[in-house]
C-alpha cells in the first residue's frame, strides 16, 4: 500500500511539472478531436468496424478473440451496420446513410430487439493485434449509462479523443526538451499536431492507431528526456513503459525497437564523456543537466530496467497468447503470419524484393532495381496527399486544387525549414546522437511500412500504405514546423509560428465542413 502511495506520489509529481500552457494546449486537442468523434457518423473511421468488434469481444468475454474462422462481427453490430446502410455507404460519395427521422426510428427498433453483443470472434486483419487499446475501449464500454451499441461507440471513441489529447502534450513536452529557450516553440508545435484533421479523423474513432500515436511521441519524450538530464532508474522505467504501451498496443511499434536500442546505447555512451575544455572525462564520469549527474554504470542499469520493464510484459502477453488465450502462438499471428502468409502461385518475396519495394515508396526507382512498383509517386500521392486529407473509408477528400496548392505550400515550407534548421544548429549540436536515433526509429518505420506493402501488393494487387502509418513520427512534424517559423527573425519567430497555427486551425475547420457536408449535405 505505501509503495502504491508512493508511486501516485511521484506521479502527480510529475504532471505537477508539466507548465499551464500544456495542459491548455491537452484541452484543446482533447475538444477538438471530441468534435471530429461527433462529426463523423458510427464506424466510418477506417477499419473501426473490427477495431470495435475486438473491443466489443474483450468487453463482453474478458479475452482478446480467438480468430478462428467464423464470423468477426456480433449479431449486434451486424444489425447495426446493416441499418445504418453502412456497406451501401462506404466507397459511395453521393450516399449519406441515415438522415431521415424515418431511418432513424427504423435503426432503434433494429436494435431495440436485443441482438446479441457477443460475437464468434472470427479473424480479421486486426485481430492479430494486442490487446492493451481493446482492453481499455471495454472500460467506456461498460460505462456508458445506455447499452445502445451507438452509444457504446460514442463513449469509446472519446477514450481515442483522450489518447490524441495525450499524443499532443507528450509532443509539447518533446519540443520543448528540444527548444528549453524557446518558450513558443512547444505551444506551436503541439497546437499544429492537435489540429492536424488526418490525425483528428483517425482519432476521433474506435482506432488501435490512437494508442500507437501516443506511445510513439510518449518514447520520444522520454528518450530525450533521458538524453538530456541523465538515464536514472525511474527514466529507465519511464522509457520502458512508453515502449511497453507500444509493443501491447500495436504490432507496429516493433519497427522502433531497433532505434529505441541505439538510442539507449547512445545515452549510456553519453554518460561516460563530459566536455571538459575540448577533452573527455572516461568511463566513471558523471553528466547530466540535472542537479544530480549519472555515471555511466547507472546510465547501464538504467538502460537494463527500461529492457525489462518492457520485456517481461511483452513475454507475459507471448505466454497467454500461446496457453490460455490459444491465439496462434507467442505473437498471435502479427507479423510472423504477414511474413508466412501464402502468396498467389507460391510467389517467393526476397530481401531484395522488399528493398526495393521500399526504397521505390519514397524515392523514384534506380536503374539496377527489377521492378517499378509504382506508376506513380508515393510520397506525393499517398502520404503527402493523405496527410493533407483522404477521409472516410478513404472515398472522399478535397478538390484536386487543394492537394496541387498544398504541395507548392509545403515546398516554401521546406526551405523555411532548412533555414530554420541551420538557425537552430547550437540546440540541435547538444542532441545530435538522439537525431541519429531517432532516423533509425523513422528508419524501422519505413521499412515496416514496405514489409507490410509489398506482401499485401502480391497478395491482393492492391495498395497497402496510408498516410496515417507515418503519424508514430507526428512529434517529429511538430518539430518540422518549429524549425519552418525559426526561419523567421527571432522578433518574428512567434508571429510566423502563430499564423502556422491559424493555418493548421483554418485546415482542420475546412476537412470538418466537408466531411458535414459528406455525410449530412
Amino acid at each position: 500500500m505505501t509503495g502504491a502511495v508512493r508511486v501516485l506520489g511521484r506521479l502527480r509529481g510529475q504532471l505537477g511539472r508539466v507548465p499551464r500552457a500544456g495542459w491548455l494546449v491537452f484541452l484543446v486537442a482533447f475538444v477538438n478531436a471530441a468534435v471530429w468523434t461527433a462529426v463523423i457518423p458510427p464506424f466510418q473511421v477506417p477499419d473501426e468496424t473490427g477495431h470495435f468488434a475486438y473491443a466489443q469481444y474483450v468487453a463482453e468475454t474478458g479475452k482478446p478473440p480467438p480468430q478462428g474462422p467464423a464470423p468477426q462481427f456480433s449479431p449486434q453490430e451486424y444489425t447495426a451496420l446493416a441499418n445504418l446502410f453502412f456497406f451501401d455507404v462506404i466507397g459511395h460519395e453521393q450516399e449519406r446513410g441515415v438522415i431521415t427521422p424515418a431511418e432513424q426510428s427504423s435503426l432503434q427498433a433494429s436494435l431495440a430487439t436485443g441482438p446479441s453483443p457477443v460475437g464468434p470472434g472470427g479473424a480479421s486483419s486486426i485481430t492479430n493485434q494486442p490487446p492493451l487499446y481493446y482492453a481499455l475501449a471495454a472500460i467506456p464500454y461498460w460505462l456508458s449509462p445506455s447499452n445502445n451499441i451507438l452509444d457504446r461507440l460514442e463513449f469509446m471513441r472519446l477514450l481515442s479523443a483522450l489518447l490524441a489529447a495525450l499524443t499532443v502534450l507528450a509532443t509539447f513536452l518533446f519540443v520543448r526538451e528540444l527548444f528549453p529557450s524557446l518558450g513558443w516553440a512547444p505551444i506551436v508545435g503541439g497546437l499544429v499536431v492537435a489540429f492536424q484533421p488526418q490525425f483528428d479523423f483517425i482519432s476521433s474513432g474506435v482506432q488501435g492507431d490512437s494508442l500507437l500515436f501516443f506511445a510513439s511521441a510518449a518514447t520520444f519524450l522520454a528518450l530525450i528526456r533521458a538524453y538530456r538530464h541523465g538515464l536514472t532508474l525511474r527514466r529507465g522505467v519511464w522509457v520502458g513503459l512508453a515502449t511497453v504501451i507500444g509493443l501491447l498496443g500495436k504490432l507496429t511499434f516493433v519497427a522502433f525497437v531497433p532505434g529505441i536500442v541505439v538510442c539507449l546505447a547512445l545515452i549510456v555512451w553519453r554518460s561516460g564523456r563530459r566536455s571538459c575544455g575540448g577533452s573527455a572525462v572516461a568511463s566513471g564520469a558523471a553528466v547530466g543537466s540535472g542537479p544530480r549527474a549519472v555515471t555511466r554504470p547507472r546510465a547501464a542499469l538504467g538502460a537494463g530496467v527500461a529492457a525489462g520493464v518492457a520485456a517481461v510484459p511483452v513475454a507475459v502477453y507471448g505466454l497467454l497468447n500461446a496457453t490460455a488465450w490459444n491465439r496462434g502462438g507467442p505473437t498471435g499471428g502479427g507479423f510472423a503470419g504477414a511474413a508466412t502468409a501464402a502468396l498467389p502461385g507460391n510467389k517467393v518475396i526476397t530481401l531484395r524484393d522488399s528493398l526495393d519495394y521500399t526504397w521505390e515508396l519514397l524515392f523514384p526507382k534506380l536503374p539496377f532495381m527489377n521492378h517499378a512498383y509504382f506508376g506513380y509517386s508515393p510520397v506525393r500521392q499517398i502520404f503527402f496527399d493523405g496527410a493533407i486529407g483522404r477521409f472516410g473509408w478513404l472515398d472522399y477528400g478535397f478538390p484536386p486544387r487543394v492537394y496541387t496548392l498544398a504541395q507548392d505550400a509545403f515546398a516554401v515550407l521546406a526551405v523555411l525549414a532548412v533555414i530554420g534548421l541551420w538557425r537552430s544548429r547550437r540546440e540541435l549540436a547538444a542532441v545530435w546522437p538522439m537525431v541519429l536515433g531517432f532516423a533509425v526509429m523513422a528508419a524501422g518505420l519505413v521499412g515496416a511500412i514496405g514489409f507490410a506493402g509489398i506482401r499485401y501488393l502480391m497478395s491482393t494487387g492492391l495498395p497497402f500504405e496510408q498516410a496515417r502509418y507515418l503519424f508514430p513520427l507526428l512529434a517529429i512534424y511538430a518539430v518540422f514546423i518549429v524549425l519552418v517559423s525559426r526561419a523567421a527573425p527571432r522578433r518574428w519567430a512567434p508571429a510566423l509560428g502563430a499564423a502556422l497555427v491559424i493555418l493548421a486551425m483554418a485546415h482542420g475547420l475546412f476537412a470538418e465542413l466537408l466531411t458535414i457536408s459528406r455525410y449530412y449535405g
